[in-house]
C-alpha cells in the first residue's frame, strides 16, 4: 500500500456548494492519491482512491468518510459533490474507484463483473490505508455508500466482515449506507458498534425496502445503534441529477433474498432453493434460485427535497459520531 500526493506545491481551491440551499463557501482542498492492491475475478488488481483533504490548522488529525460508488461508478453529481459539502465541514474525503481497475464502467447489466464483495475488500483496503495517514484521525473514519456501494456500507458494520477483512485492524466510526441493496442477510447479525443510518426511498423499485428492514430489525436485536430512514416518494438514486431514468436491461435484485441459515449454508427465499452449503461455495441450484428471483428492469430519478434532507441527515449523523461542532 502506498500514499502519493498528486498535487505539486499545495492545495487546490474548491466551490463547496450547499445542496439544501444558496449558500456557499470556499474551502482550500489539497488533493492525494492512495492506492492498493485488491483482489478481482482476473487476479489482484491495484486499486486507487482520491483522497480530498481540506485546510486546517498544523497537526490536526481530521475526521474522513469514505465515499463508496454504486453502479454507475464515480460520479461529479454524488461521490465529488459529497466530498465537496464534506470539506466545507471540515472533514476529508477518500473516493475509491473499484471499476476502473478491473476494466469495469457499469455492472447494471452485470452486478457479477465488480461483486460487492470485491467492493467490500476495496473499502476495508482504503480504511487500513487511510488510518495510517499522517492527517487522518483513525478513529474517526467513516463511510457511506451509494446503491451497490450502499451494500458495502452496510455489510461493512457487520463483525464477521470487520474480523475477515482487517482483523484487529482499524473500525469504521460510522456506517451510512443510501438506498443499499439488501440482497445478502448473514446468520451473524452482530455489527462493530459503530452507529449506522440507513437512507431509503418508499418509491424505490431497484433494491426496495422490505429486505432492507428485515436486517434492520435483525441487526438491532443485535444490539446495533441503527436508524432507519424512508423518505416518501423517492426512487433510487435521488441525490443524483439525473431526471427520471430507466434501463431495461438492468439487473433488479429486489426480490432475491439470500439468508446464511443457523449452520451457515445459504437459502434464497424468493425461490426456497438451497443455494450454498456451509463452506458458502455455490451449488449447482443457484443459478436456478437466481434466475428465479432475478429480474430485468431498473429505474429511479433525483428528487432535490428529499436530497436535501438526506443530506441534513447525514451531517447530524457524522457530527455526532465525529464529535463536530
Amino acid at each position: 500500500m502506498r500514499i502519493r500526493n498528486i498535487v505539486a506545491g499545495g492545495a487546490v481551491l474548491l466551490m463547496a456548494q450547499i445542496w439544501a440551499g444558496a449558500a456557499q463557501a470556499q474551502v482550500a482542498v489539497s488533493k492525494e492519491s492512495l492506492s492498493f492492491t485488491s483482489p478481482s475475478r482476473s487476479g489482484p488488481v491495484s486499486v486507487t482512491a482520491e483522497l480530498f483533504l481540506p485546510e486546517a490548522p498544523a497537526g490536526t488529525r481530521l475526521p474522513a468518510m469514505l465515499l463508496i460508488h454504486g453502479s454507475g461508478g464515480v460520479t461529479d453529481a454524488r461521490e465529488y459533490a459529497y466530498a465537496r459539502e464534506f470539506s466545507a465541514m471540515g472533514v476529508a474525503s477518500i473516493v475509491p474507484d473499484s471499476f476502473t481497475p478491473r476494466g469495469v464502467k457499469s455492472t447494471v447489466a452485470d452486478q457479477s463483473t465488480v461483486s460487492t464483495n470485491d467492493m467490500l475488500n476495496d473499502a476495508f483496503n482504503a480504511l487500513k490505508l487511510a488510518a495510517q495517514h499522517p492527517r487522518l484521525d483513525p478513529a474517526r473514519i467513516g463511510i457511506a455508500g451509494f446503491s451497490k456501494g450502499g451494500s458495502v456500507a452496510l455489510r461493512a458494520a457487520l463483525h464477521l466482515m470487520a474480523e475477515r477483512h482487517a482483523r484487529n485492524g482499524p473500525r469504521f466510526a460510522l456506517h451510512v449506507p443510501f438506498y443499499p441493496g439488501c440482497d445478502t442477510h448473514y446468520y451473524d447479525t452482530r455489527t462493530t458498534g459503530a452507529p449506522i443510518l440507513m437512507l431509503m426511498g418508499a418509491a424505490d423499485t431497484y433494491v426496495g425496502t422490505e429486505n432492507c428492514m428485515i436486517i434492520a430489525t435483525a441487526l438491532k436485536a443485535a444490539g446495533a445503534k441503527l436508524e432507519t430512514m424512508i423518505y416518501p416518494g423517492a426512487q433510487h438514486g435521488w441525490d443524483g441529477s439525473a431526471p427520471p431514468w430507466s434501463q431495461a436491461n438492468g439487473e433488479n435484485w429486489s426480490k432475491c433474498f439470500f439468508v446464511q441459515q443457523a449452520d451457515l449454508s445459504w437459502v434464497e427465499q424468493t425461490s426456497g432453493i438451497k443455494t450454498a452449503g456451509p463452506d458458502g461455495r455455490p451449488n449447482a441450484d443457484a443459478p436456478k434460485a437466481l434466475a428465479q428471483c432475478r429480474t430485468l428492469g431498473v429505474s429511479g430519478g433525483a428528487n432535490a427535497a428529499v436530497r436535501a434532507e438526506a443530506l441534513a441527515a447525514l451531517k447530524q449523523a457524522m457530527r455526532q459520531a465525529f464529535s463536530l461542532p
